[in-house]
This record gives structure tokens, C-alpha cells and sequence, in this order.
């Protein structure tokens, strides 16, 4: 993979190929794993936005190109929470398990985490709160940063969305039926990126997308809000970003209103 200068690059992973044989050839995330400083993502998010959930990437392919990461699975069938090389799935119905590594993941995005700086940021109120004190300790807002934060949560607030049959529909009608848990003083670890504002939906989740697991690894799901005393918050710079674009879309990609309904997949709903 060539070493690109640019601070942000994207490039198209289908490019790499492991081996041709007569059933054709086959991409592979096996290369991706030696850059350190680059997001990973498995499809561009404007594919599962549009309702493309069946994936052609499996969780072997994902664990190989990162070790921290955040994601959904065939179907929209849960969300994917990866730490410390560990991919968990948690269901609609709250319950989490790990996933077999033959499961397919339509999005998710990865990186080989490194904690290149540390803050402590204290007497979080909200979601809101916290984003904005850690963009205040990002030195460039021009590239990507990947986030762990651990602590202990005096309230979260995550959502879970139960697999979807086909025909299948957009993400910001899919998640009108999404499960919300709240938990209290609960010990556990947010893990997720932090993308550059004027990044177009249609690639990512510009600003913050965090999914969150607990230390039993028995609650998380995707952040919708938070409060805490303090969390220990470890934060990676990441300058590049390769997005596979390889992945079947068999739902027509929408062109209409992209920023809205990356608001309405994303936020509480309720």
C-alpha cells in the first residue's frame, strides 16, 4: 500500500487483492493492518444510510485491519463494538455476545489504536459537553482522531436496533423502532472516531460516533447521551482514512436531503 503525503487520503480498498483464482478475485483487509495512523471503513456510510444491510466484508476482515472499533452487522443486527482487538455485538434486545468471525458487516469503521495523548475531562453533563471539550484539545481539526474513554457513567443512554427483513428501508426509518437503554453508575469504556465537520455525510458521521461497552461486556450500544464525574479519555490522531467501496449496494444510494437523515439515524429519537 502506497504511503501517501496527503493528510487525508481516499483510497479504494477493493484495489487490494490476495489471490485470483477462476471464481474471480478476492479483496482482502490483510495489507490495510500495517498503517498505524488510518481509519479504516467498510463502505462509505451513504451505503447502509440508503438501507444496504446484507455486507460483504466478515468480522475476520474487520479485526484484521484494526483493533478499536465501532459497526453494525448483516441486517442491521445490532451494533459492533471492538476493543482491544475484541469485536462484541450488542442485540436490539440489549443482550450482548461475540459474534462469529464468519459474520458479514455492511458498515464499520477500525483502526490499530495507539494512545498518542491523555486528558481527563471532568464534570460531564451531556454527550454535548463532553465533544466539546475534547475538540478543544485536538491540535489539527482537519483529520480524523479515534477515542477511548473510560469511566464510570452516572447515566448512558444507547440504542440498539433489531435485524431488519428485506425489502429493507432507509437507516433513519429503520432506527424510528430502535431499543433505548439507560443505565446508571455503570463502569465502562466509549470507543469510537471523531470525523472532521466538513466531511460530507454521504462519506461519514461528521463530528463525534461513539458506541459504548461496559466492563462485564454485558450492556453497551450506540452513544446517545452520557454524563459522568470524570472520564479518563485517550485520543489517537489519525491523518488518513481508506474506504472500501467494493461492497454491493442493491439499494439505489439516495441523493436527496443526505445531512438530514444522518441527523435522524444517528440522534435520540425519543
Amino acid at each position: 500500500m502506497s504511503d501517501l503525503k496527503a493528510s487525508i487520503s481516499v483510497r479504494l480498498a477493493a484495489a487490494f487483492t490476495l489471490v485470483c483464482a477462476l471464481s474471480g478475485c478476492r479483496t482482502t483487509y490483510t495489507t490495510i493492518v500495517q498503517d498505524r495512523e488510518t481509519v479504516t471503513q467498510l463502505a462509505p456510510f451513504i451505503y447502509i444510510l440508503s438501507g444496504n444491510y446484507d455486507g460483504s466484508a466478515t468480522v475476520s476482515d474487520f479485526k484484521a485491519a484494526g483493533d478499536l472499533g465501532i459497526g453494525t452487522f448483516a441486517g442491521l443486527d445490532g451494533e459492533a463494538v471492538m476493543l482491544d482487538g475484541i469485536v462484541y455485538q450488542v442485540k436490539g434486545d440489549g443482550s450482548v455476545t461475540i459474534p462469529d468471525d464468519r459474520a458479514l458487516m455492511p458498515f464499520g469503521a477500525c483502526t490499530l489504536f495507539d494512545c498518542d495523548r491523555r486528558h481527563k475531562i471532568k464534570n460531564i453533563k451531556s454527550y454535548e459537553s463532553f465533544g466539546l471539550a475534547l475538540e478543544d484539545a485536538f491540535d489539527n481539526p482537519h483529520i480524523f482522531y479515534a477515542v477511548k474513554a473510560e469511566g464510570v457513567f452516572s447515566r448512558i443512554t444507547v440504542r440498539s436496533c433489531d435485524r431488519q427483513t428485506k425489502p429493507y428501508v432507509p437507516l433513519s426509518e429503520a432506527t424510528k423502532l430502535q431499543h433505548e437503554y439507560t443505565y446508571s453508575d455503570i463502569k465502562g469504556t466509549l470507543v469510537g472516531f471523531w470525523t472532521p465537520h466538513f466531511m460530507p455525510g454521504a462519506v461519514g458521521v461528521p463530528g463525534f460516533h461513539l458506541h459504548f461497552i461496559s466492563n462485564t461486556r454485558t450492556q453497551g450500544g450506540h452513544v446517545l447521551d452520557f454524563a459522568a464525574d470524570y472520564l479518563d479519555t485517550a485520543i489517537d490522531p489519525t491523518p488518513r482514512v481508506t474506504i472500501d467501496f467494493s461492497a454491493p449496494a442493491d439499494v439505489p444510494l439516495m441523493r436527496d436531503e443526505i445531512d438530514r437523515h444522518v441527523h435522524d439515524s444517528e440522534k435520540k429519537r425519543k
